[in-house]
Parts: C-alpha cells; structure tokens; sequence
C-alpha cells in the first residue's frame, strides 16, 4: 500500500495579561490592577514524511469538528491514502473523528498513552515556544502574527526517525 504518514498534534498559546512577578520599591504597598482576561489561540498542525507542514489556528478549543474538518481537507491536499497518526487526546477519540476510518483512503494510528516524545510535531511545538519564549504580546492579533512569523520558519523533524 502506497500511502502518506501525517502526524497530527494540537498546541494552546496564551496572551498572559496579568504579571507573575513584579518588582516595587521598599516600603511602598504594591498594587497592580488584573482585568483577569486572558486570550489565546489553539493550533493544530500536522507535517508528513516528506516535510510537508499545515497549520491551522482557532479562537476557541479544538473539538472533534474542527480536527474532523483538518483531516479531510488533508485528503483532499493529498488525494491519495492517508496513515494518520494521533495521540489519545478526546477530540481524536471522538466519534467524528474515528468515524473517518471507514474511509478506504484513510488508516488512522494512535500512539500509546503519553508519549509525546513520539510525535514529530511535538518538536515543532518546542520549536515554537523558543521562539515566543521571554517575549510580552499585548495583544492577540500580535501572539498570532508571531506565531505565523515562527511557524514560517520551523525547521520540520523528518517524520521517518520517530518510527
């Protein structure tokens, strides 16, 4: 069976509007306001063997749905046999989901329990935490401007090491 491997993950990135640490001067009674609001962004991204990557982000919680609607719109990019390989988070154990394996095109794989260190894309994750590391985005729109700066600039782990 000729086929494509595509390793799929998801990642949450957060706008922290509140400080964690904070320096004020002796004898004074520190105050800081926090609105409590915190935004954020989820990714889910998927690269294959021949270092192919894509990238989507949400403004809300992955679920079943929008990792269902990932992996069809990555047959259709491909047009040819899929195995995908996923972890056990539940919105890929979600029928939605599971569901797709009655497809003649697609084979989808599981990895075991907590074991991250076998998906590719974990590393592309870390890749993207260094490059958002010890930087302040005031905003959303400027977290997902850097992420897309960051994620343009990825250098994919070959898919075939891990297996």
């Amino acid at each position: 069976m000729d086929a494509t491997v595509v390793c799929i993950d998801q990642t949450k990135k957060s706008v922290q509007v509140e400080p964690r640490a904070a320096w004020f001067p002796r004898g004074t009674r520190p105050s800081v306001e926090l609105s409590g609001q915190r935004d954020w962004t989820c990714l889910l991204g998927a690269i294959t063997e021949d270092g192919d990557r894509f990238f989507s982000q949400f403004e809300e919680y992955v679920t079943a749905e929008h990792a269902k609607h990932f992996i069809l719109a990555l047959c259709k990019e491909f047009e040819d046999n899929l195995i995908i390989v996923l972890d056990g988070a539940p919105y890929f154990q979600a029928l939605a989901v599971t569901d797709l394996a009655a497809r003649d095109d697609i084979a989808l794989m599981t990895l075991p329990s907590y074991s991250p260190e076998l998906n590719p894309v974990e590393e592309c994750w870390r890749q993207l935490q260094a490059s958002l590391s010890n930087r302040l985005f005031d905003s959303l729109d400027e977290l997902t401007t850097a992420i897309d700066t960051a994620l343009d600039q990825l250098s994919i782990p070959k898919v075939s090491n891990y297996f």
